[in-house]
Order: structure tokens, then sequence, then C-alpha cells
């Protein structure tokens, strides 16, 4: 990303070891167009469905979303 411009780095003032990455001008052109994007596409799904349908499956995509989140932490812990 810092080749692409997109990141600059740059040396912490408090901690010699770490560095501090932010967004360039471009990087957050860039990510301003994803955002936008990404609003197109949850507009032209939520037209897809009917307010019940969109109801279920908003649930739907939470518990499933809640299990991933389970399964990521407990395979996170045993490797630990």
């Amino acid at each position: 990303m810092e080749t692409k411009r997109l990141i600059r780095r740059e040396a912490s003032p408090v901690h010699a070891k770490v560095q501090i990455a932010s967004l360039t001008e471009e990087g957050r052109a860039l990510l301003d167009r994803a955002y936008q994007e990404v609003i197109v596409l949850e507009r032209a799904l939520t037209d897809a469905f009917t307010p019940s349908e969109h109801a279920a499956l908003s649930e739907l995509l939470d518990r499933a979303t809640a299990v991933l989140i389970g399964q990521t932490r407990r395979t996170g812990t045993a490797q630990d």
C-alpha cells in the first residue's frame, strides 16, 4: 500500500521501533470511493427483498456472524 502511495509510514515520536501508518490523500480518496460502492451495493440488496425478507435475512446473517466470531475466538485461543 505504501508503494501505491495509499499510506505513508512515519517513525513514532514516542517509540523507536513503532511505525505509524496513515492514509495519504490518494488512500483517503480510494477509501471514500470504496465506501460509496458499498452503499450502492447495500441499497441494491435491500431493494431485492421485501421488508420482511430483509429483516429475516438480516437476522440470519447476524446469527451466522455470531457463530463465525465464536469459532474464530475458539480457534485463536487454541493456537495461543
